[in-house]
Formats: C-alpha cells, sequence, structure tokens
C-alpha cells in the first residue's frame, strides 16, 4: 500500500473544503494532535475519512513526527489520493521508515486470542510497527488506526479491550492516535450506548464533517421538538451547559447526548429532524 508523489507543500498539506463552515474545527485538531490525544472520527462518508486520515498523516510527517497507518486497503487508497493531491511525499517517507502502512485486518490477526486481543501479543505487534519509526529518531508518533471499527461490527466486547490496550501505550510511547468508526450520528439506535462508550475511551470526538451546519441542524431540531422561541434555545443551552461531557466534542453532539440522559423519549425525533437539516444545509 505505497504512493508516490512529487513534492511537499507544508504550508496547506490537504486539500478540502476549508471554506465550508465548520471544517476548521476538526482539520485544526488533526493538525494540533499531542501525544496522548486518542481522538474517535466518526463518519458515513468515506471521503470525509480520507480527508481526515490525510490531513493526520500530511501534518505529522511535517513536523517530523513517525507516522503508522493500520487501515483497510480501500480507505488508505482514499487518503492516498488526497495526498497525492498535496505532493505529499509518502513514498518517501515509508521507504526511510517514517511511515509505515498495514493492513488492519492482518494486524488484528496477530494479536487476537479467543475473540479478545492479547494484551502481550498486542504490544509486541505495536512496538513492531513503531520500531522502524524510532530508528528514524521521531520523538512523536501519529498513529491511526480502524481495528476497532472491524471488531465494532461482531464483537463489542473486544473493540472497547482493544482501546482500553491503545489507551495503555498512549503516554508510554508519545502517540496521537485517530480512530476510524463508521457511525451513523443521526441514528438514534447508535445512542443506546454506543455513542457514550465511544466518548468515555477517547479524549476528542469528531462527529461530523461541518460543526457550524451541524449546530444550526440541532438548534432547528430542538425548535420543532420542543416548541419554537426562545424555551427550546435556553432549554438547548442549559443542557450543553451542564452536561458532562466524556470527551471534548461540539455543543451540538454534547445537546444530543444530554437529551439522551435526560429526555431520552425526544431523542429519536430530534435526530430525525436534525438529519433533515443536516442534509439540506438549512
Amino acid at each position: 500500500m505505497t504512493a508516490s508523489a512529487e513534492r511537499f507543500e507544508p504550508a496547506d498539506p490537504v486539500p478540502g473544503p476549508s471554506a465550508r463552515s465548520g471544517a476548521s474545527r476538526w482539520q485544526g485538531l488533526l493538525t494540533e494532535s499531542e501525544p496522548g490525544q486518542h481522538i474517535a472520527q466518526l463518519y458515513t462518508e468515506r471521503d470525509f475519512l480520507a480527508r481526515g486520515v490525510a490531513r493526520f498523516v500530511s501534518e505529522g510527517l511535517r513536523r517530523g513526527d513517525g507516522v503508522v497507518v493500520i487501515a483497510t486497503p480501500l480507505h488508505w487508497r482514499a487518503a492516498a489520493r488526497e495526498l497525492y493531491r498535496a505532493s505529499v511525499p509518502i513514498d518517501d517517507a515509508e521507504s526511510t521508515g517514517r511511515l509505515v502502512v498495514r493492513d488492519a485486518e492482518q494486524i488484528l490477526s496477530t494479536f487476537m486470542r479467543d475473540g479478545l486481543p492479547d494484551r502481550r501479543r498486542f504490544r509486541e505487534a505495536i512496538g513492531g510497527l513503531l520500531a522502524p519509526v524510532r530508528a528514524t529518531g521521531a520523538a512523536r508518533v501519529r498513529a491511526f488506526g480502524e481495528m476497532v471499527d472491524i471488531l465494532r461490527h461482531g464483537n463489542l466486547a473486544a473493540t472497547w479491550r482493544l482501546e482500553q490496550l491503545w489507551n495503555e501505550v498512549l503516554g508510554e510511547h508519545g502517540i496521537a492516535l485517530l480512530c476510524g468508526y463508521s457511525l451513523d450520528v443521526f441514528d438514534a439506535r447508535n445512542y443506546r450506548g454506543l455513542v457514550q462508550d465511544v466518548g468515555v475511551l477517547h479524549s476528542h470526538l469528531i462527529p461530523v464533517d461541518d460543526y457550524a451546519r451541524f449546530d444550526r441542524a440541532v438548534a432547528q431540531a430542538y425548535q420543532e421538538v420542543f416548541g419554537g422561541g426562545a424555551d427550546a434555545d435556553d432549554l438547548r443551552q442549559t443542557f450543553v451547559e451542564h452536561y458532562e461531557r466524556p470527551a471534548a466534542m461540539p455543543d451540538a453532539e454534547a445537546a444530543v447526548l444530554a437529551l439522551r440522559d435526560l429526555v431520552p423519549g425526544t431523542v429519536d425525533a430530534v435526530l430525525r429532524s436534525a438529519r433533515r437539516h443536516y442534509a439540506s444545509g438549512t
């Protein structure tokens, strides 16, 4: 899984919807990622994931970090296309060991035992991936992984165990980790514990591409479900201010999670309305 490029433009490493309202928020997080951060990116469109991974990888290489990518071949090809467009020299980075790219299914198979990740084998697998980037002298490492999402579709216990094992090694090895989750943030079924658990196990949550549009959509949904006027806005603001967020996230996502805790019977209607407004961009 390699790619080639002619030059590297550090001023704007990944082209994207910079003019799109709210896009800079998640882009800034992925640009400024620090060791120990554990970021979950939720997505339904491969393009959004590809742009996020490309931003994360390109900025790491620009800063001299080592980069490890543990992805499905399909998703890495999509991210590599974004990197091609930005002329990021990922072939050179791979040849020197600064970038290590591996198939998520293959790496996952090396440390699973009896349906769960084995701690010793996991650490050995991660150590093997880190060795080439450490040999380049990189003090910090960025890693993207979607092994958790592969497990999630059939084995949630293994998913959460793997996230816990990742959390053990992030601080030890100076790693900033980005995880990809194919989750629909507007599907009420995902708020029956799944999104909440993802939040608890991560430091940051990226739920959508456009934060400003998401905020407007949730605000309009509150108006529709709880009645127009100041009361609905005040209710949403109160929830946002007092909800104890498990991870850093946009206010609109906190407003949905708070609603699930405090007025669960309204979540389905709010999310249906928010999906409609988000899709229309109104």
